[in-house]
């Protein structure tokens, strides 16, 4: 009973239809009129709750007509020469106010249960580099060589290495064989050929391609020919050292095309004289070459 009597109350709280509080001379429009020229601009009914919080009290004066509006948020004061023409004004304000404090009505929402969104991580990975890490490493590689200052003409050759890394130390021994390449004289001829084997020192970090190193070689030069002095042997040993650095491109975890160049000091070389004593051939001094090969094995 308590709950019906409290709806009652709350319901009448505010009319159906509220007017304005209207203070006006007679010669003046009612009540009605004006809140019937506001809804006109309005284009629907003017809210109750508007209506009962507006005053409005209009005074003559020497044929003026002055407005009090007491106005829900502000107050205002109006003049004109006649009462109509003032009711015109109220209607502007009046609507012009119920236009910027019109309810909102707001759609039903859901609610829906709050739900942790985590974006996507996209994690790019070099299918060429190890998922683990290795602190130490074994490889084979299989190269082809190319070098100028060791045998005659453009040396070609092939090498073969086991190579291994602890850390970004590496280790490595080598055997490479030159194929016989020639050199003439004036009358003579001489094929020369190399085989060595080499040990290098260096550099290998596990995550970068770069590698660098100091190394020897040690090996047999020898020539056969025509016309060649007997007095001097045509064989001897082959001594060298020097550095260089490559590159290992990763091509999967296990596999590496690698490139190098390498310079290299003799130390002992073989002179090639023919019968009257000329030197036919002699490697130079500083002998440069160049490898490309393939190496398995894990980084």
């Amino acid at each position: 009973m308590r709950a019906l009597v409290l709806l009652v109350v709350l319901g009448s709280a505010v009319p159906a239809h509220a007017q304005f509080h209207w203070d006006a001379p007679e010669s003046c429009p009612s009540v009605s009129s004006v809140e019937a020229r506001v809804e006109q601009r309005l284009g629907h009914a003017l809210d109750p709750a508007l209506s009962a919080t507006t005053t409005i009290i209009v005074s003559a004066d020497r044929g003026h007509y002055t407005a009090q509006l007491g106005l829900a948020l502000a107050t205002r004061s109006l003049t004109a020469d006649s009462c109509e023409a003032l009711a015109d004004a109220i209607a502007i304000i009046v609507s012009r106010l119920a236009e910027d404090h019109a309810p909102v009505h707001l759609a039903p929402m859901r609610i829906l249960a709050a739900r942790s969104i985590v974006a996507p991580v996209f994690v790019h990975r070099d299918l060429g580099a190890s998922a683990t890490s290795h602190p130490w490493t074994l490889d084979v590689r299989l190269s082809g060589v190319s070098g100028i200052g060791i045998v005659p003409e453009v040396g070609l050759g092939a090498e073969v290495a086991i190579s291994a890394r602890y850390n970004v130390w590496m280790g490595e021994l080598a055997a490479t064989k030159w194929l016989a390449s020639g050199a003439d004289g004036h009358d003579s001829h001489v094929d020369v050929g190399l085989g060595v084997t080499s040990m290098r020192i260096g550099w290998r970090p596990e995550n970068h391609p770069l590698r660098a190193w100091l190394g020897a070689e040690v090996g047999s030069m020898d020539g056969t020919g025509t016309n060649l002095s007997t007095s001097q042997p045509n064989s001897g040993r082959w001594f060298a050292a020097g550095g260089g650095f490559g590159v290992g491109w990763p091509l999967t975890p296990w596999l590496r095309a690698v490139g190098s160049t390498e310079l290299l000091v003799a130390i002992e070389r073989v002179k090639f004289t023919e019968s009257n004593g000329a030197v036919l051939y002699a490697p130079s001094p500083m002998s440069a070459r160049a490898t490309f090969g393939i190496e398995i094995g894990w980084q």
